[in-house]
């Protein structure tokens, strides 16, 4: 403080003792302390960083990231595409769009990236061009028959689902009593198959073999063959062996869906050997056997001693094919991706190369597929690709080396099973009534489990195969430990489609201690092929491994099997 200020303020103070003290004049600005701000550290320029940036929309960072990332990195030019077309992303130049396309036309963002680049005034660009893609086939779903579309039919299908639902047979035979003759044969067969559920449903088995038998007698097509299988199940239940033999073999000669087919041998088989004709039951069970990736296929397989393993039909891509194929962009990034654990990417980059890659390289993405543990690639590879791709029956059961969090409680391919029902692998699936991921795990449940740990669980991490497999796992806990269900393989697989009250209530099916005849037996129509695909895909998935479950060597003996562990 200068003499000449204090001076000042103390004559100031000698006139009002009680004023403050007035303060110095600020320094000149060129003697002033700037503080700077500390400088923004970028994280590291990788991939996720990039990706972790445009997710949380920090597109300076995003950008700042991406621009540093070597360009010999195979995700650099994914990763810049998506930074380019994420919604709301600063704009880019055509230069820029088309500078990117340039080296990265096999990119599965490529074709917006040229749209969007024509939109802002560059010329045409030429991309890599996809490919239609077809079915290569799928493993056999009993499927729903297809209903007869015409009013009449309608009418009264809508007239009778009141009975359906109340288990009232009676009133809607009536119904169809009624309107039979002006019905075409193939409406008849579905009206009669579907009346005849309902007396089946409440243990009246001599009116469900009356009302199915006119079905198969006068109705066509495929509700006359369901009807007809419908009429092996209840002559079955009535002691009935020649009933239930002519009926069982009517529907598998009848109908177009292998797993009813498979079934109507399988139980033509039983019949005869109850009806005590040995000559008949080895030929109708070899008909069952016929279609190894069928439920009854396996259990028929099992009872003859036949190998289970699905045939090899498409020769293996040899090593350099291979190195050939993993040298390709796409599966350079693919690979990239894979190996710091970003599967979706991954994924749909293999998915991509098969869309623009030739059919002969199809076998050695799947390949590629299988080693990086991509089980929704090589299941959507096993099942889809370009006309002339090839692939084989095993391909369709992806077992990826996936530890869920807290370890494997149950046997991984029983969790296999369910999740290609389920999901077909998909790890990011959602729904319409909002369950999550490979189990299709529900968040309310999750969150209960997770509650009762002292941890947390949110929608996005049940998108993680560890994670959701775990609460998936932790279902099959809770209903193997409800006393309705004894441990009993079949009830627990049905829990989970169903939910465990209607399971409960199924105790009361009259199966006469038959769990092949309580799965036939089910109400629920989805119910009742859940069961039987969960347990064909478990037991194909033991077949490919060389092993027989115990679970199969019990149904093949009409015994209750329990729940498998690890």
């Amino acid at each position: 403080m200068s003499l000449t200020f204090l001076l000042a303020a103390l004559g100031v103070q000698a006139q009002d003792p009680l004023a403050p003290l007035p303060q110095p004049a600020p320094p000149p600005a060129q003697e002033r302390q700037v503080v700077a701000p500390p400088a923004y550290q970028l994280p590291e320029p990788t991939a996720p960083n990039v990706l972790g940036a445009i997710a949380q929309k920090r597109w300076d960072i995003a950008r700042a990231l991406v621009d540093r990332m070597d360009r010999r990195d195979p995700m650099e030019s994914y990763v810049r595409a998506e930074l380019y077309l994420a919604a709301g992303s600063p704009e880019v130049s055509a230069a820029e769009l088309v500078s990117l396309i340039e080296r990265g036309r096999d990119l599965p963002q490529a074709a917006q990236l040229a749209r969007l680049a024509q939109r802002r005034g560059a010329g045409p660009q030429p991309v890599a061009a996809q490919q239609p893609i077809v079915s290569l086939g799928s493993a056999p779903r009993r499927v729903r028959a297809r209903p007869v579309d015409d009013p009449g039919t309608e009418e009264v299908r809508t007239a009778i689902r009141p009975y359906i639902e109340a288990d009232d047979p009676e009133p809607a035979e009536a119904i169809y009593r009624d309107a039979r003759d002006r019905l075409s044969r193939d409406a008849l067969a579905e009206i009669a198959q579907k009346v005849a559920f309902i007396y089946y449903v409440v243990g009246r088995d001599q009116d469900a073999r009356r009302i199915a038998a006119d079905g198969r007698a006068n109705g066509s097509g495929e509700w006359a063959a369901r009807a007809s299988y419908l009429e092996g199940l209840a002559a079955w239940r009535a002691g009935d062996c020649d009933g239930a033999s002519s009926a069982f073999r009517w529907a598998a000669l009848a109908t177009g869906n292998r797993e009813i087919a498979a079934g109507g041998h399988y139980w033509s088989a039983r019949a005869e050997q109850a009806c005590r004709r040995p000559h008949q039951v080895a030929a109708r069970m070899r008909a069952a056997a016929e279609d190894v990736e069928t439920f009854y296929g396996q259990v028929a397989r099992l009872t003859l001693g036949m190998d289970r393993r699905p045939p090899e039909r498409v020769e293996a891509p040899r090593p350099d094919h291979i190195r050939r194929v993993e040298d390709l962009p796409n599966v350079r990034r693919a690979i990239a991706f894979a190996g710091i654990g970003y599967r979706g990417h991954a994924e749909d980059l293999l998915k991509h190369q098969a869309r623009i890659g030739s059919p002969e390289d199809h076998r050695a993405l799947l390949e590629i597929a299988k080693r990086h543990s991509l089980a929704g690639a090589q299941y959507w590879l096993a099942t889809n690709g370009p006309r002339g791709a090839k692939t084989d029956v095993a391909d369709r059961y992806p077992a990826p080396s996936w530890n869920p969090e807290n370890g494997w409680r149950i046997d991984p391919y029983m969790a296999y099973a369910h999740i290609i029902q389920e999901s077909d692998f998909r790890e990011w699936v959602v729904s319409p009534a909002d369950a999550v991921g490979l189990m299709q795990v529900r968040p309310g449940t999750a969150r209960d489990t997770a509650r009762r740990r002292g941890q947390t669980v949110s929608v996005d991490m049940l998108k993680r195969a560890e994670t959701n497999i775990d609460h998936g796992q932790e279902f099959i806990a809770l209903t193997r430990s409800d006393r309705y269900f004894q441990d009993q393989l079949p009830r627990i697989i049905a829990a989970y489609n169903a939910g465990p009250v209607p399971v409960r209530r199924w105790n009361g099916i009259r199966d006469n201690g038959d769990p092949l005849l309580w799965m036939e037996s089910l109400p629920y129509w989805e119910t009742r092929g859940y069961v039987p695909a969960v347990l064909r895909n478990y037991f194909v998935y033991h077949a490919l491994a060389g092993n027989e479950p115990s679970a199969l060597k019990g149904l093949a003996e009409h015994r209750w099997p329990t729940y498998p562990t690890r």
